[in-house]
């Protein structure tokens, strides 16, 4: 691994100290294990779901002996050798300055901003003022208009200027920001607790039909999985898994915290379809679940839709089964192999009534 630097120095002063590592290609279950090499460097770790982390090296330095650079370059080496994982990172004094410089480094390496304050004024405020967090496009275009398109520029204006553009609250906080001033601290915290569910295929598949039915059969999955749980989730996360290992992933938070199957299966195909693939060959899909509360003081709004309320009715049912006679007992009609259909009594295609949405059938066995 490689280190990049906006400085000749050498010094190892303490006070850049705070690391924003991003990884690539990072699945759900590897990123919640890689913590455990990254807590043997400090405890000061802070997860940035799905595929970031902030440390916090001060106590670290000391301890090895090492400058953050150095420390750096180990939990890279590290994380390639266990888990064939490319990681880019960036250190500064703080947080804004630590994920810009990640941001601008080059891929598996780490940009060192140097210990002098002024150099570290040069990096930031030769910036584009899009890459500030908080500034989205309409923010952007607002900013633009008054000619402000470097941090340098947002920096040399007035508070009240700021203020006037952006709001108050935000205008204080891009004002802060653009002066390299970040009150944000690295506070430690792993992954959130969630609930995955993958679905890898035997090909590299086109049809997006056969992605839908795998999309589905996560969701069966993670529904089942939250009610036995007694638990509902507030956010959906889809990773999708291409021919060349690539991923893209993309999340969502709902509304309102469910354990309903068809919500989550909507969600999912709300978030593959938003992806826009037409030719790409797809391996895998992953789904996730997280911000999981306990389903006992989670509200239920009503739909006063009869298809959906009939679905919630017909939940308990199906888990009661699963949990008498085994997991996928009851399921999904159209997560069948395609093929004839079974005739042997045994195996029966049950609906609830007024629901043409995904009828449930039950699997032939003895029952």
């Amino acid at each position: 691994m490689t280190s990049t630097s906006t400085s000749t120095s050498t010094s190892t002063s303490t006070r850049v100290t705070t690391v924003h590592l991003r990884f690539h290609r990072a699945g759900f279950e590897t990123y919640r294990e890689l913590f455990t090499v990254l807590g043997d460097i400090t405890p000061a770790v802070q997860a940035l779901p799905p595929d970031g982390a902030l440390l916090d090296l001060a106590g670290a330095t000391r301890y090895f002996g090492q400058s953050p650079a150095e420390l750096a370059d180990r939990l890279q080496t590290r994380l390639a050798a266990r888990y064939g994982l490319v990681s880019t990172g960036g250190i500064g004094p703080n947080r804004i300055l630590a994920t810009l410089a990640a941001d601008t480094a080059p891929p598996g390496t780490v940009r060192v901003l140097p210990d002098d304050p002024a150099a570290q004024a040069r990096f930031l405020h030769g910036c584009r003022v899009r890459a500030l967090p908080g500034v989205g496009s309409v923010l952007e275009r607002s900013l633009l208009r008054y000619g402000i398109e470097t941090i340098g520029d947002l920096a040399a204006l007035p508070l009240s200027t700021v203020q006037r553009i952006a709001g108050a609250s935000a205008g204080r906080l891009l004002y802060e920001r653009a002066q390299g001033i970040d009150r944000r601290t690295v506070t430690p915290a792993g992954p959130p607790a969630t609930i995955a569910s993958a679905r890898r295929f035997d090909r590299d598949v086109l049809d997006p039909a056969e992605i839908r039915r795998a999309l589905l059969g996560a969701a069966t999955d993670l529904g089942a999985r939250l009610r036995i749980a007694g638990q509902v989730a507030r956010t959906v996360e889809l990773q999708v898994t291409y021919a060349d290992r690539s991923t893209t992933t993309r999340s969502r938070t709902l509304p309102e915290p469910t354990a309903h199957t068809p919500s989550l299966q909507q969600t999912l195909y709300g978030l593959f379809s938003a992806l826009g693939l037409q030719r790409a060959r797809v391996r895998a899909v992953s789904a996730r679940v997280g911000e999981l509360t306990g389903s006992a003081g989670a509200a239920e709004q009503l739909t006063f839709d009869r298809p959906t309320e009939n679905a919630r009715a017909l939940e308990p049912v199906i888990d009661r089964v699963s949990r008498r006679f085994g997991a996928g007992a009851v399921h999904p009609a159209s997560l069948l192999a395609p093929g004839p259909v079974s005739r042997r009594p045994a195996s029966a295609t049950i609906a609830p009534a007024s629901c043409s949405r995904a009828p449930y059938r039950i699997a032939s066995r003895s029952l």
